[in-house]
């Protein structure tokens, strides 16, 4: 049995660095069901106290879901030193539910340098898992470090 990220045989990812990110890259699907535990500790980091962020059949946070691209992003590379968020549009189209069954996966819409940076954007949709019906739309730039950690 193999755990979330890993491969059999090996690491079979792409190493993160900016000629292995091509635009029209899909990346995806990544599945998971919304934790309540999970629900519940992101409303208390935002100091809400919103009685429809708690118990088992509580609506999400909308903001709770927006670092779904790093779960894309990692199924599908390695390494890399990570980057620098420029840009991050959010469309919500329904509530996202504890207990909910989701499905996410992107593409690559954009990859260029720019002033001397690397710049990639990653269109990503949240879907309900079992209906397909559409939960989030996002998107996201961000500039990726060099193997040193440095935007250059």
């Amino acid at each position: 049995m193999t755990k979330h990220g890993d491969h059999p045989g090996g690491d079979e990812r792409l190493e993160m660095r900016a000629d292995n990110v091509k635009v029209g890259m899909h990346l995806g699907p990544i599945f998971y069901v919304v934790d309540s535990k999970q629900t519940r500790a992101f409303a208390q980091a935002l100091g809400s106290e919103n009685p429809l962020y708690s118990g088992e059949s509580g609506i999400v946070p909308p903001t709770m879901r927006l670092l779904d691209y790093a779960l894309l992003i990692a199924r599908h590379f390695r390494g890399g030193k990570g980057g620098v968020h420029a840009k991050h549009r959010c469309e919500y189209f329904s509530p996202m539910r504890v207990g909910q069954a989701v499905r996410v996966e992107g593409v690559m819409i954009d990859a260029k340098y720019k002033r001397g940076k690397f710049y990639f954007s990653l269109e990503y949709e949240t879907r309900d898992a079992a209906t397909g019906g559409l939960i989030t739309r996002q998107a996201i730039t961000s500039v990726l470090l060099n193997s040193k950690g440095e935007m250059a």
